[in-house]
This record gives structure tokens, C-alpha cells and sequence, in this order.
């Protein structure tokens, strides 16, 4: 269940009113606020009733016949890491004048997150097809070398974020409002699982070159 924006703002408003110099005031205001919480399962404790809730949009990718693995991975990143959701919808995607069923990339986020994540997934998907041209040497398995080069930047990702508890206060509130951005725009989404790769030498060569791009997490 998703707490819409409404919902969320609602509550940190009575969390304000909790302040009241007014005890009758205060104490109705908090009994209220807890309650549209549980109701809508927010964590009170994760809110900061003085900052506004994030505006939340989405943005489109090119419409493909097919998301390739490459664009799924680069996705990964960006969702667990750049503070987005990439969503695979359902696009027409056309071929020689003619509509056919394809696959797009809807990114939900804040405007700014969304321009950084969409940089970050396009270099991603480049840098992956170059490594895979230019650094495979004699390799046959692209999928375990790309597999490889996701874990081995998603690993350097994860080095390089700050502790826990500062990642945690700052995300709820996002969450909460791309949980009910979602829900009222998009609807209901399901989890895409990815399939297992080899253990082979192409999958650690691509981990090695994985951990080489030098950008960082936010």
C-alpha cells in the first residue's frame, strides 16, 4: 500500500500542529497524525515535518523492440543507487513505418535525480558495449561479462556510499511520494527477475572492468 503525497503532507502538517503551545491541541494533532500512519503505513519517525515533499515526474525512453540485458543492468544501477525507478512498460515501437508491440524505460523521480540517472544509464549501456569491443580479448560470453561488469560496479558503488542511517533519513520521504506517484500515474508494477550467469572467466574479467568507471554514488 502506498501513501499518496496528499497523505504524507497531511501528516507532517499535524506533526507541526504537535508542537502547539496549546497541550489539548498538541495531543489531538499527534493522536491524529499517528493515526492516518498506521493507516497508510508511514513511518512517522522517518519524516521531517519541515521540508516539503519532493515534486515527483517521470521521464520516457526511446521505445525498443527490446530491452536488451545491457539496459536492464544499467538500470539496476541507476534504480539502487541514483534515487529513481525505472519501470519497463509496454511502447509501440515502430519498424519501417509500422507499429509492432516494443518495450520503454519510464524513470519516476525528482527532475534533477531523473537527469543525472538518465546520464548515468546512457553511459552505462555505452560503456558496456565498448568494454565488451574493445576489452573482451579472446571471450565468448557477452552476457557473463556484462553480468560481471555489473557486480563489479555495483560493488565499487556500495564502497563509496555514506553510512546507513544517513542514507535512510534521507530516502524515506522520497520513496514514500514516488510510492504514491506511481501507484496514481503508472499503477502496478512487478519486480523483473534477471537470469543466472556462468561462472566462467568472462564473467570476472568483466567484475575487474566493472570497478574501473570513476563516477560515485550520490
Amino acid at each position: 500500500m502506498s501513501a499518496p503525497a496528499e497523505i504524507v503532507e497531511k501528516i507532517k502538517k499535524l506533526l507541526r500542529l504537535a508542537r502547539s503551545a496549546n497541550p489539548h491541541e498538541a495531543q489531538l494533532a499527534m493522536q491524529r497524525a499517528l493515526q492516518l500512519a498506521e493507516e497508510h503505513r508511514v513511518a512517522v519517525d522517518g519524516l521531517n515535518p519541515d521540508a516539503a515533499t519532493p515534486l515527483i515526474t517521470h521521464q520516457d525512453t526511446d521505445s525498443l523492440a527490446r530491452l536488451g540485458y545491457d539496459r536492464n543492468f544499467a538500470a539496476l544501477i541507476v534504480k539502487r543507487f541514483f534515487r529513481v525507478r525505472p519501470i519497463v512498460r509496454g511502447a509501440i515501437h515502430v519498424v519501417d513505418g509500422w507499429p509492432r508491440a516494443g518495450e520503454k524505460l519510464s524513470f519516476v523521480g525528482t527532475t534533477s535525480d531523473i537527469e543525472i540517472a538518465l546520464y548515468v544509464y546512457h553511459f552505462l549501456v555505452r560503456h558496456f558495449a565498448f568494454c565488451w569491443r574493445k576489452h573482451r580479448g579472446r571471450l565468448r560470453n557477452r552476457y557473463s561479462y556484462v553480468h560481471g561488469m555489473f557486480e563489479g560496479l555495483y560493488h565499487k558503488l556500495v564502497e563509496a556510499e555514506p553510512p546507513a542511517p544517513e542514507r535512510q533519513a534521507e530516502g524515506t520521504e522520497l520513496a514514500l511520494s514516488m510510492d504514491g506517484y506511481i501507484a496514481q500515474h503508472i499503477g502496478k508494477i512487478e519486480s523483473k527477475g534477471m537470469a543466472d550467469p556462468s561462472a566462467d572467466a568472462a564473467r570476472w574479467a568483466g567484475f575487474i572492468r566493472g570497478r574501473k568507471p570513476k563516477f560515485a554514488a550520490r
